[in-house]
């Protein structure tokens, strides 16, 4: 468990900053039948796309869904990597309790 925080710890901002890179870094346009196409990946510069790779690029740009679809799947996914990576964390922060010795004053508590 605690390997698989770890992995998720530093593959997920990962991913993230390689899709932020990919998407800002990269941007490049080209002009096919006078329709100037943006978009974005890490090829070198002078590439040219097939007439069908062009149309690829431009339908998915002006895809629009008509409705929204349902969200209990990527709720339920969501969910178990929450629990994943908060509860382990809370159950860390409780103060085990002992009865041996004898206390002067209370320990420091915090409830979060």
């Amino acid at each position: 468990m605690k390997k698989l925080r770890h992995i998720m710890k530093v593959v997920l901002p990962l991913v993230f900053i390689l899709y932020w890179g990919g998407i800002t870094l990269f941007a490049h346009s080209h002009v096919v039948n006078g329709v100037i196409i943006v978009h974005s990946h890490p090829f070198k510069a002078g590439h040219q796309h097939t007439p069908s790779e062009a149309e690829t690029i431009l339908f998915l740009d002006h895809y629009a869904m008509p409705a929204v679809p349902p969200l209990e799947p990527a709720w339920l996914c969501f969910s178990i990597l929450l629990a994943l990576l908060v509860i382990p964390r809370a159950i860390q922060l409780c103060l085990p309790q002992t009865d041996a010795g004898i206390r002067l004053r209370a320990p420091p508590c915090r409830v979060f």
